[in-house]
């Protein structure tokens, strides 16, 4: 063995070692641990604590959720280290990890721009500070992209898409094929939006570059594919999934954008009535069982999966993920992620997960009975099991879990609570416009129903209703909020299930004889606080 290679072995060791020493002595002193050279940095939190107090204090910030601030520290018991902490706690309710010194040196290095930008992954797109400022700058609206667009070399035309759609909010970029060319659209606000037509040549060049950086087959333009790159954006992380459809006039692209770096929001930022965050939290301290969340596609599951787990992780538990993908990297948590392609799907991670001796588990969707199945034992054997569900209400968790294969008496014991959520839009502030409450019977009774769960929720007398500005782009609403039904399991539930009575059933129960609110009642909510409007809440909820 030659001494540099020799170096480098004894070098990996010694870190090994002391991972492990720094491991062990979290576990003693009750602290959690953080090897921060595996750690994602997100760098909206990172500005939380300067450079220089950071190097002075060895404090390097993990993640913010709300009030909670998770920092990693090397000795807490340093004087310089119980300053920074001590001007944190009164801002923040401060967690601390654990970290090796090592580690925080290699972390701090983050601050350096350069390094902080560092592409990690294959097939990435860097875009600088200062072309991201320019694109912005320049683009004063879609009109000049599309121009820009078509004599731009292909690689700078998808940056530019992707900058722009990243600075518009859009969670998704459509390049949807025409009998000429294609139209670029973004969903902004739950809702897609036209941008610009495409010529051939320009949707051509765009496709294949599209494809080049998601590792994906150009040649091959009749099945679909499945792939994903991402990019730098002023040193936040997104990542894309990018799914291709054959059409008749070509193949149709979407691109899911995912920033990784967000932070991840608690129950009130994301609009959770004060009567669902109370059933939320109650249903957080059982000790087992399964918690489900529930409604279609791009209504907001994982983001509230995500919040429930960052509420249970603590230094105490053991909290593992199996997702699909990994949306949100998260400290202190121990997150997989599922590959079809190597047989590694929600059945075989859960049996692995298993093995992982953990108090709290996420399983991203229950899409089988051998998935429902595995989760119900294991929700029945001490572990508290987050899920999600495609059900259009709280009630047809039920029914999807007997059509999955569950029997009655697997399904009574094991459900905590179901939560089944819609993302409806915001009203714009700017432009708002109050009207008087509509006298429609169906909006009284619904009103009469939630005076008598809720006290005071009728005070108002005026509605919102939407108008549109520049701020807001003309569409009257922005950003959108979470609306939710939920019922938590008690003995009289459970009997109901156990004696095998349908949904309808079910439902009527819960509606006559609970305090449950229904999805309806729980918009309408929030259209009587003036954060949304009527029609908003008919378009979303039936």
């Amino acid at each position: 063995m030659g001494n540099e290679v020799k170096s480098t072995f004894l070098g990996n060791i010694n870190r090994e070692f002391e991972e492990r020493e720094v491991s062990e002595r979290a576990k003693k002193e009750g602290l959690g641990y953080v090897n921060l050279e595996k750690f994602a940095v997100d760098i909206d939190v990172l500005k939380i604590v300067q450079e220089p107090e950071a190097r002075v204090a060895e404090v390097f910030p993990l993640s913010q959720v709300g009030k909670k601030l998770r920092v990693a520290v090397v000795d807490p018991d340093n004087t310089e280290t119980k300053t920074l902490l001590e001007k944190l706690n009164s801002k923040w309710k401060t967690e601390i990890f654990l970290c090796s010194p090592s580690s925080l040196a290699y972390a701090l290095g983050h601050y350096d721009t350069d390094l902080f930008r560092k592409r990690k992954v294959e097939r990435s797109v860097e875009i600088s500070e200062d072309n991201t400022t320019n694109v912005i700058t320049k683009i004063k609206n879609f009109g000049e992209l599309a121009q820009k667009i078509s004599s731009m070399h292909a690689e700078t035309a998808l940056s530019e898409i992707e900058i722009t759609a990243v600075d518009a909010d859009a969670s998704d970029i459509h390049v949807q094929p025409k009998e000429q060319g294609a139209v670029l659209r973004f969903r902004i606000d739950g809702i897609l939006h036209d941008i610009f037509s495409l010529d051939n040549e320009t949707t051509k060049k765009l496709l294949n570059r599209i494809k080049y950086e998601a590792g994906m087959r150009s040649n091959i333009s009749d099945v679909p594919q499945d792939g994903h790159s991402n990019f730098d954006m002023n040193g936040r992380k997104i990542d894309v999934r990018i799914s291709t459809l054959p059409t008749p006039f070509g193949e149709s692209v979407v691109m899911r954008l995912l920033d990784s770096q967000r932070g991840i929001k608690d129950f009130t930022e994301l609009g959770f009535s004060e009567y669902v965050r109370d059933k939320m939290l109650t249903a957080l301290t059982n000790r087992n069982g399964l918690i489900l969340v529930t409604g279609p596609t791009g209504s907001g599951k994982t983001t509230t999966l995500y919040s429930m787990l960052s509420e249970l992780n603590s230094s105490q538990r053991k909290l593992v993920t199996l997702e699909d993908p990994i949306e949100y990297e998260l400290p202190g948590i121990s997150q997989s992620q599922v590959n079809e392609k190597k047989e590694y799907n929600f059945e075989t991670g859960l049996q692995a997960l298993l093995r992982h001796d953990p108090d709290i588990m996420l399983v991203g969707e229950i899409r089988s009975f051998q998935t429902a199945k595995l989760s119900a034992e294991a929700a029945l054997t001490g572990h508290v099991v987050l899920s999600s569900l495609h059900t259009n209400s709280a009630i047809g968790a039920i029914s999807r879990l007997r059509n999955l294969g569950l029997e009655n008496f697997n399904i009574a014991p094991t459900i905590v609570a179901v939560f089944a959520q819609r993302l409806v839009r915001k009203v714009c502030p700017h432009c708002v416009q109050r009207v008087d409450i509509p006298k429609d019977p169906k909006i009284r009774t619904a009103i009469q129903r939630l005076e008598e769960k809720i006290p005071g929720i009728s005070a108002s007398t005026t509605v919102p209703k939407s108008v549109g500005c520049e701020k807001c782009s003309q569409t009257g609403y922005m950003g959108r909020i979470a609306v939710c039904e939920a019922f938590l399991m008690t003995d009289s539930i459970r009997k109901i299930i156990l004696e095998g009575k349908s949904e309808m059933e079910i439902k009527d129960f819960l509606i006559n004889k609970t305090d449950f609110v229904t999805l309806f009642e729980d918009g309408l909510m929030k259209v009587l606080k003036g954060q949304t409007t009527l029609e908003e809440l008919y378009r979303i909820v039936s």
